[in-house]
This record gives C-alpha cells, sequence and structure tokens, in this order.
C-alpha cells in the first residue's frame, strides 16, 4: 500500500510531502496551489527544487506537483533499477495515489524522457498534454541522426562521459554545469551557476552514471507520432544542449505540437526566462485542460 506523508512547509515551493513506493523508497515531492495540476519533472542530476522559481509563478492558479525523481533531491536511490522505465513508474505511481486528472505534465531534459517512457507503458488517460523543455527523442548521434546532442555525442562519446564523472564526479559536475545554460550565464548570473553546481556536487557518481546509461539508450523517435495528446515544446535559442532544430523536429512529428522558443536561454527556460517561461506554460495549460476536463474524468487512469 502507498503511504504519503505531508512533512514540512517549505516556503515558496510550497508543502514538502513524501509518497512511500513499492520497493518502500521515500519519494519527496512538492505540492503548491490549488486547481488544475501541472507536473513538473525535472533533469538528469538535478532536483524538482530547481523549479523553485516557476513554481512561485503558478501556484495561484495551479496546483504544482514537483517530485524529486529517484537519486536525485531528497529521494533515494531505493532497490529498485535505475533506469528511466523505474522513474516512469514511480511517476504512475504518484499520479495514482494522488489520483491526479486532466494533468498537463512538464519534462525538462531527462523529464521528457520518463513521461514518454510513461505513456509508452501506462497509456495517457490522466494526462491532458506535455510540455517538453529542450529534449531530443535520441540523445546519441549516428549516421542517420544529428539531432542528439549538440556537441555531436555518439556511442563512443557518451561511454567517455561515463568513465569520466565515474572517475571524478566533482569535476565532471563543475564542468557539465556551465553547458545548462546560455553561454554567457557564468558571467551574468554566477550565483545561479554556483547555486545550481552545489546541488549537482551532492549526487551520486554511480546513479547518475545508471541514469546516463539509461538514457542514452532510449529512441523515443517511433512513438512521437502516435503522441496525439497537446504538446507545448520549448527551448532556449541558446541552448549548449540540444540545436532548435531538434526541437523543431519534435513540432514536426509530434501530431499536435506547438513551439516556444526563448532567446535569452540556454537549456534551462524556466531558470534563465522564469517569468517568460511560466507565462508559456501557464497559457498552454489553461487552454488545454479547459477543453479536456470531461473526457479525463471518463477515463480516470494512466492506462488506456
Amino acid at each position: 500500500m502507498l503511504n504519503i506523508r505531508s512533512d514540512h512547509p517549505t516556503g515558496r515551493d510550497g508543502v514538502s510531502k513524501t509518497l512511500t513506493l513499492p520497493d518502500g523508497a521515500d519519494m519527496a515531492y512538492r505540492d503548491a496551489g490549488t486547481g488544475p495540476v501541472l507536473l513538473l519533472v525535472h533533469g538528469w542530476a538535478a532536483s524538482g527544487g530547481f523549479f523553485g522559481p516557476v513554481i512561485d509563478l503558478l501556484k495561484d492558479d495551479f496546483r504544482v506537483i514537483v517530485p524529486d525523481l529517484r537519486a536525485h533531491g531528497a529521494t533515494p536511490a531505493g532497490s529498485g533499477r535505475l533506469d528511466i522505465d523505474t522513474l516512469a513508474d514511480d511517476l504512475a505511481c504518484l499520479a495514482d495515489a494522488l489520483e491526479l486528472d486532466g494533468v498537463v505534465a512538464l519534462g525538462w531534459s531527462m523529464g521528457a524522457q520518463v513521461l514518454w517512457s510513461l505513456i509508452a507503458r501506462h497509456g495517457q488517460g490522466r494526462l491532458a498534454g506535455l510540455v517538453v523543455e529542450d529534449m531530443s527523442p535520441r540523445i546519441l548521434n549516428d549516421d542517420d541522426w544529428s539531432l542528439g546532442m549538440a556537441s555531436g555525442m555518439d556511442i563512443a562519446g557518451s561511454q567517455r562521459a561515463l568513465a569520466a564523472m565515474r572517475a571524478n564526479w566533482p569535476a565532471y559536475a563543475a564542468a557539465f554545469v556551465r553547458h545548462i545554460f546560455a553561454r554567457d550565464r557564468a558571467t551574468s548570473d554566477p550565483d545561479l551557476i554556483q547555486r545550481v553546481l552545489a546541488e549537482l556536487r551532492q549526487c551520486d557518481a554511480e546513479a547518475m552514471a545508471a541514469l546516463w546509461e539509461s538514457m542514452a539508450g532510449q529512441d523515443f523517435r517511433p512513438a512521437l507520432p502516435a503522441m496525439r495528446l497537446p504538446v507545448l515544446v520549448t527551448w532556449g535559442e541558446a541552448s549548449q544542449a540540444y540545436t532548435p532544430d531538434t526541437s523543431r523536429y519534435l513540432v514536426d512529428t509530434l501530431p499536435n505540437a506547438q513551439g516556444k522558443a526563448f532567446a535569452q536561454s540556454g537549456h534551462a527556460p524556466h531558470l534563465e526566462q522564469p517569468r517568460e517561461f511560466a507565462r508559456a506554460v501557464g497559457h498552454f495549460a489553461g487552454q488545454v485542460q479547459a477543453g479536456v476536463t470531461h473526457q479525463n474524468k471518463i477515463e480516470g487512469s494512466f492506462s488506456s
């Protein structure tokens, strides 16, 4: 039986709660505001706390639920397998335990993969729409695919990255953090860089390596044409992770997608342009949820 505990207020981020997952791991999540549900899913080596600025901006109009995925933030790795599918199953447990319906789910970076896996494994009955934040359906490049990571990373490059993060995680984190943002962010907002780096350094190297390996093995391209939910694809024009062409591919390939670019952002528009990002997400979610309330009340489950 899943057990939910309310712990303590977390200021602007709402109330910190804990859900005990089937393997006994306690998933931490924030629950702020009331109204239609927004589920915000963070990226690799991050945590739900990275959404703090947009939680504050959205909670007056929405119920904003923000989990820490396994091995991230306040959620331990637990005994489950550390891969994208396990993270997706954990989200399904959270949605079922909270009886969520009409959800607009946002996935930043790896979080988008987790949501795509959620749909593949559990259907989309509880979902009203998706927001994809700067992500590719396949992150590695090869002779037939050039819209993975902007660095051109291929299988060999991924193996080198795995070796580097296992050998010296603090050094890897210090190099990685600058690639999250637009190139000028280290000069214009050094405090942001240091705050994010402090979070990254707390991650466990082996856990991050396991999840990176799983993330690098995913290819969601074949699944995209069947995802008929309304989708807002967002990206930073100055992203060092993926080029704008990657997000435009998603807009063109997903049957019901629209795109929104953020000119002053890199890989994390929710941190670099939080007001503009929250406005775009709120507008999209409001429109989508107004049109699907009745449908989701009937379906009432991820199973379809």
